[in-house]
């Protein structure tokens, strides 16, 4: 069922990106906004692929002490980001919701894995640190881990990066043949 739902998810997202592109009206302008966005949101899924352990101990340090899903986070912002390349306002009123829609659906099914998985672990970290919205001030707790390359690496997170890197391209020569 969980692979289902990753590939589903996946599938969605190809299917997105390749309606975006196809439809978008980029220019330079909304290319260098809306590739700076995306570009942070990268640079928040790195930032967490790198603290990362999946099967380890619940992760409480880096990112996730902040917010207890910064992926997806990542993620969102990208997506936003990719919003703004597209300028058009279907993308904000059809893309974005679905996207939004299939990572909800991802959301919940990770809270009910993490609350069996971890039991009081996640239920103390769940009241100190919030869902999807980052807290400024940094959650008390985690074990001290710090970020490596080898957790982005493991976490397999480069090919997000590759698949995102060639998505920004493609609205770049949208534009150019605009």
């Amino acid at each position: 069922m969980a692979a289902a739902a990753k590939l589903r998810r996946i599938h969605g997202h190809v299917l997105l990106a390749a309606l975006g592109i196809v439809l978008a009206r980029p220019t330079l302008a909304t290319n260098l906004l809306g590739g700076l966005i995306v570009l942070m949101g990268l640079a928040l899924r790195v930032w967490t692929a790198g603290f990362l352990e999946k099967g380890g101990l619940l992760c409480a340090d880096g990112p996730y002490r902040h917010v207890r899903h910064p992926l997806y986070l990542g993620s969102l912002v990208a997506a936003i980001g990719f919003c703004v390349m597209m300028k058009v306002l279907w993308g904000w009123g059809i893309v974005l919701p679905l996207f939004l829609v299939l990572y909800a659906a991802q959301v919940v099914a990770e809270e009910q894995l993490l609350r069996r998985e971890y039991g009081e672990a996640h239920a103390d970290f769940a009241r100190r640190v919030p869902l999807l919205v980052p807290q400024l001030r940094a959650a008390p707790g985690g074990e001290g881990r710090s970020w490596t390359w080898e957790r982005v690496s493991v976490n397999r997170e480069h090919y997000h990066v590759l698949i995102t890197l060639l998505l920004l391209a493609g609205f770049y020569v949208k534009a150019a043949l605009r």
